[in-house]
């Protein structure tokens, strides 16, 4: 299956080639899933040892689901931020929190040392849209200045909104993906398979893996990175999530005039909605806006013109230019909005639920597990201590219970507005 149009398949610079699989194959480490989570595992795996042989297989085109067609904001933090149900300490939340932020630099990293080209942009605001926001973010910016020692974060006022986070940038995502994919493929030991299908799979000694052509990988280890397009592949795993779908538009042709009464530069912006909308004005002056959720599966009539309605709102002008283009895609929620990562057995390790937070997450992630396998990282502890719980009514009333439930929320903005 080809890309979707969007924006970013419209202008990736990388166009490596990856072969199909024609037979089967043993390998040391085989990764289901050619997105973020994917990549990043044997692109780390195979910086740690070279040796191993590292195989890669990917259902449709490496980047091709929420990996390649997010809004490319760049962010530390999780999706969830409420630690009051859980049991980790607080020298394990600000653990968490200093992992989030690696990742962010890690990324920046890889782009500086592969030299990367992926529109890597600074700065970044988080918005508040009332008065109860407000005061979220000023205790939120407490927390990291005087719990977490983060001092790269500041409450501003409306008057001072021209200086923004550093740390936190944007980038072209798929771009990313490749330039990562591509520098994988210099060692012969790692190879990258497109338009391979997993359909089973069976844990013993090692991983037998069955593709829907009847070929057959075994592997010593089996890392999952399905996400959102796990579906039956593990039952168990697929409670823990639900695949709900997010639009982004771009607007090529907007007049420098008209984006100078809104951006004095290129930055990224978020606000506090619980159906956020985000937004950017990236390396070429385009702007990237992305906002509303499906929790149905069920598109608005005209994607362009749903997303409007809050650009009108909160860019006021700017609604009367046509989208270049305007696409969907599905990302993987967890009922906590926290990432699901774990040990399946002694032989599988599965990664999955970003809630739409994964852009920088999913690199250190990768690094993690790729650590996990060839040497020692205790951060994936951190991790499996989250509970997380199955989504209600799994494969029968899960999405309209997840649609009531969401309307709930999205009342509540209404009305707080």
């Amino acid at each position: 299956m080809e890309y979707s149009d969007n924006y970013y398949t419209r202008t990736k610079t990388y166009s490596p080639h990856f072969n199909k699989l024609s037979e089967s194959l043993q390998c040391d480490v085989c990764i289901i899933g050619g997105g973020l989570s994917g990549i990043s595992t044997a692109y780390y795996l195979s910086k740690i040892n070279p040796n191993l042989k590292v195989v890669v297989l990917e259902k449709h085109k490496i980047g091709w689901g929420a990996s390649g067609r997010n809004g490319g904001q760049l962010l530390h933090g999780f999706s969830g931020e409420d630690f009051k149900s859980q049991n980790h300490t607080f020298d394990e939340q600000k653990q968490l929190w200093n992992f989030s932020i690696d990742a962010v630099r890690e990324v920046k990293k890889n782009i500086q040392e592969l030299n990367i080209q992926c529109d890597l942009v600074e700065g970044y605001l988080l918005t508040s849209v009332t008065k109860k926001h407000d005061e979220e973010l000023k205790k939120y910016i407490d927390l990291l200045q005087n719990k977490y020692g983060y001092e790269s974060a500041m409450y501003l006022p409306k008057s001072e909104m021209h200086n923004y986070f550093h740390e936190c940038s944007q980038i072209h995502p798929l771009n990313y993906c490749l330039g990562l994919a591509q520098e994988i493929l210099k060692n012969k030991n790692c190879k990258i398979y497109e338009e391979a299908s997993v359909v089973s799979y069976e844990s013993n000694n090692d991983v037998t893996i069955k593709l829907d052509n009847n070929l057959i990988i075994r592997s010593k280890k089996m890392i999952m990175c399905c996400n959102a397009y796990i579906n039956n592949l593990n039952k168990k795993l697929r409670r823990k999530i639900m695949p709900v779908k997010t639009y982004v538009s771009v607007f090529k042709d907007i007049p420098k005039k008209e984006l100078n009464n809104f951006f004095k530069k290129q930055i990224t912006v978020g606000d506090m909605l619980f159906v956020l909308n985000y937004f950017r004005l990236d390396k070429h002056n385009n702007l990237v806006f992305g906002g509303g959720v499906s929790y149905s599966n069920v598109d608005p009539l005209s994607l362009e013109k749903s997303l409007k309605k809050s650009i009108k709102k909160i860019l006021p002008g700017l609604e009367k230019y046509e989208a270049w283009c305007t696409w969907s895609g599905h990302v993987a929620i967890t009922v906590n909005r926290f990432p699901h990562i774990g040990f399946l057995d002694k032989n599988i390790i599965f990664t999955q639920g970003y809630s739409g937070h994964g852009l920088a997450i999913t690199t250190m992630v990768g690094k993690m597990i790729a650590e996990v396998l060839e040497s020692e990282n205790n951060d994936i502890k951190l991790f499996e201590k989250f509970i997380h719980r199955d989504f209600p009514g799994f494969g029968i009333i899960d999405t309209p219970l997840l649609v009531l439930a969401m309307s709930y929320y999205k009342l509540k903005d209404i009305i707080s507005l």
